[in-house]
């Protein structure tokens, strides 16, 4: 689950240096590390391990539990305290009952940078502007939550799930400048084409997860490749 994300303001400007100092490292060829953090500023409490799933009920529960706190507020002192919610946010619940737990097991995000960091050593020296050249800034690897989401809190749409990651790759730019977006991001969240019901995802003990999965980290592979020289550049 993430905290609440930032907006891109001054304050955020300037934690983005702050992070980007805290980070740097001696100069030397490209890291590729993992990061619990986005580069919008919202963190991961954990790393992630499994598939989780995010029901109606949970946003309903949600919903109603921040009403009831408002409503405690605004009788005690006059503020509702009330915050907007988005199922996008929701941990949701972990996935029981299953014989074979591999097929909701997220890709290590360990493994993901590791596999990152061999795939852009072997494309650096391709391209003239890079080869041979060192770096103080590592490229980051963020996120790795997946989850099954409804679609809908009402009606046929609440049995209804899309699969969801949230996979980002990012790298600071070598030198901050207050006047310039200080990093270079990769988004490669994605969602499946169609939502199906929870039946359909369970099948085989969730195997078309993993092929989701699997074709959600190729995907983000060739479209960190084909950033190499923008994620790179000064």
């Amino acid at each position: 689950m993430k905290t609440p994300k930032t907006q891109l303001t001054a304050i955020a400007v300037v934690s983005a240096f702050l992070v980007n100092a805290a980070i740097a490292q001696d100069a030397g060829p490209l890291q590729v590390k993992y990061s619990l953090s986005y580069p919008d500023g919202s963190t991961l409490k954990d790393m992630p391990s499994e598939v989780r799933i995010v029901k109606a009920e949970h946003m309903q529960r949600n919903v109603a539990g921040k009403v009831a706190l408002g409503v405690l507020l605004f009788a005690v002192g006059g503020g509702t305290g009330f915050t907007t919610s988005s199922k996008d946010n929701l941990k949701g619940a972990a996935i029981d009952a299953l014989d074979d737990r591999s097929n909701i097991a997220i890709p290590s995000p360990q493994g993901f940078a590791e596999s990152l960091q061999t795939m852009v050593d072997t494309a650096i020296p391709s391209h003239e502007n890079l080869a041979g050249k060192t770096f103080k800034k590592p490229l980051l690897v963020g996120g790795g939550m997946s989850q099954l989401v409804y679609e809908g809190l009402t009606g046929d749409d609440a049995n209804l799930y899309r699969l969801k990651t949230d996979w980002v790759v990012y790298k600071y730019k070598e030198s901050f400048s207050l006047f310039k977006n200080p990093l270079v991001v990769v988004d490669c969240s994605q969602q499946s084409t169609s939502p199906l019901p929870q039946s359909s995802w369970a099948e085989n003990n969730y195997a078309q997860v993993k092929v989701e999965m699997d074709a959600s980290i190729a995907a983000c592979k060739e479209k960190v490749l084909a950033a190499v020289p923008e994620l790179l550049k000064d």
